[in-house]
């Protein structure tokens, strides 16, 4: 896999806030990457590695990371707010918009609302029905998972968790701890504002807005993933036959974290088939 350039770090002052913004140079058309729920910018770095010539652009979603944690305001139409303002910010001419997980059903609402203004839009392991076990057990995850570790060694057996992890990939893990004066890690996330993202964007369904998406639409699942079930995938085809669907085998739902270079070559092919570059 290329090696990309490194990414620039920056600040990006949004309606909502100041948000944490990282940046890959490239000459071809730009994509804007959402990533999931408890994760930060710094996910992307694999998937970028395969998609060389791509500008790329991804922030720490609101309430993640580095960016604006406030108190309320982690409806889907405010994450997807803050991605349409981020592309006008930067002045993107027409961007790629690809998200995973949460940041797919941003990607899927942004679509619907601002319909042209993406040149394509990849929906990566989500679907758009209301679930309410889903953000029941997932609150409940949150509750049970540690406010953060003792060490960094501690941090990285969390991570793993019977697991082999590339360096890669652990380090883009511990890009979303804060390291302590005394060593420690806490996490950057608010779990207050993901309990309140998980419950307001699992507690209602979203298929007028999937039906509504008229730009040209990636829809990946990952074969043996629990989030995106086969029944709701095989719904949404029927529901919005423009998507282009592919199914990643043996792949499970954190894909940009365990097959990035997979995901990079389903988007170049598909960036090349619709006539978007990359």
């Amino acid at each position: 896999m290329t090696t990309p350039p490194s990414p620039i770090e920056r600040r990006l002052t949004l309606p909502a806030g100041d948000f944490r913004l990282l940046e890959w140079p490239g000459e071809g058309p730009p994509a804007v990457f959402l990533h999931g729920l408890s994760g930060s910018a710094d996910v992307w770095g694999g998937t970028v590695a395969g998609l060389p010539g791509c500008h790329a652009f991804a922030i720490d979603q609101r309430g993640h990371g580095s960016s604006p944690q406030p108190a309320t305001g982690y409806h889907q139409t405010e994450y997807a707010a803050d991605a349409h303002a981020l592309s006008d910010a930067l002045a993107l001419d027409r961007p790629h918009l690809i998200g995973h997980s949460m940041g797919g059903r941003v990607a899927l609402v942004a679509a619907a609302r601002w319909p042209g203004f993406f040149r394509s839009v990849a929906i990566v392991d989500i679907g758009p029905e209301a679930w309410k076990q889903n953000w029941v057990d997932t609150v409940a995850a949150f509750d049970r998972m540690p406010p953060g570790f003792a060490s960094r060694a501690e941090a990285i057996a969390y991570a793993s968790r019977g697991r082999i992890l590339t360096p890669e990939a652990i380090e883009r893990f511990l890009g979303r701890l804060a390291e302590q004066a005394d060593r420690s890690y806490r996490w950057k996330a608010n779990f207050d504002a993901l309990k309140q993202t998980v419950t307001l964007q699992r507690g209602r369904g979203y298929w007028r807005e999937w039906e509504r998406i008229s730009d040209p639409l990636l829809l990946i699942r990952g074969g043996t993933s629990d989030e995106l079930r086969p029944a709701v995938a095989a719904a949404m085809r029927k529901r919005n036959p423009l998507a282009r669907y592919e199914e990643f085998a043996d792949t499970g739902h954190n894909i940009p974290l365990i097959a990035p270079g997979l995901l990079a070559e389903s988007l170049r092919a598909y960036w090349a088939a619709v006539g978007g570059g990359g």
